[in-house]
């Protein structure tokens, strides 16, 4: 990339006097020269930015997506959950209260037994 030579204001000409200003010129020059770039590369990142925002947009929308249908799957698992767990109260009270009632009889039977002999 070509960059002309910059003219130096007429202000810091006199404050600095021709040379300094001059070498000012070329040293400012350079530095541009080294580290600017030119319209239709800046388009042309300018472009590819915006390709990769529009890219980056999609990306966003499919794991949006994506973390939509993972919530919709734990909620079911919580629901099934949920479900096993009032299961396994129930059957336990069951469990305990047979657990009772066969032990209640045993007793009855023994205190029969014991009263029949």
């Amino acid at each position: 990339m070509a960059v002309r030579q910059l003219e130096i204001p007429v202000v810091l000409r006199r404050a600095w006097g021709d040379e300094a200003a001059d070498a000012f010129a070329v040293w400012l020059t350079s530095v541009l020269e080294e580290r600017a770039i030119s319209r239709d590369e800046y388009r042309q990142i300018l472009s590819r930015l915006d390709i990769l925002e529009h890219d980056m947009a999609d990306l966003k929308a499919e794991i949006s997506e994506l973390r939509r249908e993972m919530n919709e799957r734990f909620d079911r698992m919580n629901e099934r959950f949920d479900q096993m767990y009032h299961q396994m109260v129930v059957q336990t009270r069951w469990f305990i209260g047979a657990l009772v009632v066969i032990g209640t009889v045993i007793s009855a039977l023994l205190a029969i037994a014991q009263f029949v002999r």
